[in-house]
């Protein structure tokens, strides 16, 4: 589980409607919600950044156990995602979901390895199109693209420091074509591959530039 798109080699549970759960290190309780649960870690979305590394417990109603944050990215504005490591003996967290299943409060999940092998080439692609400009219609972003792709800026404009650690993350990778495309509208080129980075490149490039015209 070093990455949000690297497979798993367990099972995974995916909660039914939002969990509500914590994450209590040292210094800080955060509530999170819980999106997946395995027996070596879970995923969990909350509005307060967690630390790569960061040591503590994840409670989820009776089960507690510890665990370590392994990823965290900003998953839109004011919201993060993060993988932990939960650090608890297999037959524990097991008889835990076990629980959660019984009641209802999870289901198994349909997200096999294949399947996160064949989401990670269908992104590949995705991506390689943005060096085909010529070869598409840009017909521009849906109306949630739009609101999602100007809210994240909005969300950038007021926190300066974060939207300088997406741009400098996303122009480490950027290629001559990126640049191309994030320069050809009147917002400057900055803003938008930054807004592209903090919404996981989950949107066209395109897109991007066209909603924040």
């Amino acid at each position: 589980m070093s990455g949000i798109d690297q497979a798993r080699s367990t099972a995974r549970f995916v909660s039914t409607d939002p969990v509500d759960a914590t994450f209590s290190a040292v210094t800080t309780t955060i509530d999170v919600t819980l999106r997946d649960l395995s027996v070596i870690g879970a995923q969990i979305e909350h509005s307060q950044p967690l630390r790569p590394a960061m040591q503590g417990r994840l409670i989820i109603g009776e089960f507690e156990a510890p665990a370590s944050v392994v990823w965290t990215r900003l998953a839109g504005p004011g919201q993060y995602r993060s993988g932990l490591r939960i650090e608890a003996p297999l037959e524990v967290v097991a008889a835990a979901i076990r629980d959660l299943l019984a009641r209802g409060v999870v289901r198994k999940g349909e997200d096999t390895i294949r399947q996160r092998e064949e989401a990670r080439i269908d992104r590949q692609k995705s991506r390689m199109r943005l060096t085909g400009m010529d070869a598409r219609s840009v017909s521009g972003p849906s109306a949630v693209d739009a609101h999602r792709i100007r809210d994240a800026r909005k969300w950038l404009l007021a926190h300066p420091d974060e939207a300088m650690k997406w741009y400098h993350r996303v122009r480490a990778t950027a290629t001559e074509d990126h640049l191309r495309i994030a320069g050809s509208g009147r917002t400057n080129r900055e803003d938008v591959l930054a807004v592209w980075e903090c919404l996981e490149r989950g949107v066209d490039l395109h897109d991007v530039v066209l909603a924040l015209e």
